[in-house]
């Protein structure tokens, strides 16, 4: 057989392995064959053509055809074969919103990423970028590390400006605060008051995510990332709530 490689693609799409790519495009050239013919035409040994030509036949994609007192084996035409795979995948389509609606919406189950060290806290930031998000944080930036703020100022913060993500900050109002975050196009600040409520952590809301980030001076930083719809839009609400109220 001389078949393009694209055919044989194309039908091994469909469902259809290697081996029945080659019983079909044999006996769609040979027409009606007996079943050793058909066999040595498509290069498979008989026996091992016996061991799947009855699921070929339960597809659809041979038929038996009785000519005098024998039966031959022959090709479905390809247009009834594309019709019939056509029709299983409306009926799949069709099926398909009852099956989500089975289906356990993953965004109720919380999944959690633990992050250690400069190096674990940046990746979690780099999440906020490939979501793309508005950011609603909660932060006192009095205790940040010293490799981790000169990263967010000279590197995050100019990426996070160019894909436009505007940051909501409700930010402790601790010495040097509004020089080192200060209000910008994509920066929104309200101060709180360090003393009556004091942030130990930053707090960070985008998207279905909430990122606890503890920061230290002296020790390597850390953070705890959560993936879940429930927490995010309690701790956005939460953020709005006091927002609201500054």
């Amino acid at each position: 057989m001389n078949t393009s490689p694209e055919i044989r693609t194309t039908l091994e799409s469909l469902g259809l392995s290697k081996r029945e790519v080659d019983v079909y495009l044999a006996s769609l050239e040979a027409g009606p064959s007996l079943q050793l013919p058909l066999a040595q035409k498509a290069g498979i040994k008989r026996t091992s053509m016996r061991e799947f030509l009855p699921d070929m036949l339960q597809r659809g994609i041979l038929q038996e055809v009785v000519l005098g007192k024998r039966k031959y084996l022959a090709a479905t035409d390809p247009r009834q074969l594309v019709e019939d795979l056509q029709a299983k995948a409306k009926r799949a389509t069709d099926a398909l919103p009852l099956l989500l609606a089975l289906q356990s919406d993953p965004k109720d189950k919380p999944q959690v990423r633990f992050y250690d060290g400069v190096e674990g806290v940046k990746r979690v930031y780099e999440e906020t970028l490939k979501v793309g998000l508005p950011l609603y944080s909660f932060v006192n930036v009095a205790a940040i590390h010293q490799e981790l703020e000169d990263w967010l100022v000279k590197t995050y913060v100019p990426r996070r400006q160019t894909k436009n993500i505007q940051n909501y900050v409700l930010v402790s109002d601790t010495p040097g605060a509004s020089q080192l975050i200060p209000d910008d196009a994509w920066r929104h600040n309200k101060y709180v008051n360090q003393e009556k409520f004091p942030f130990k952590m930053e707090v960070l809301i985008f998207g279905d995510f909430v990122a606890f980030i503890h920061f230290s001076k002296f020790d390597e930083p850390s953070a705890t990332l959560l993936q879940s719809q429930s927490a995010a839009v309690t701790l956005r609400s939460i953020h709005q709530l006091a927002w609201d109220a500054s």
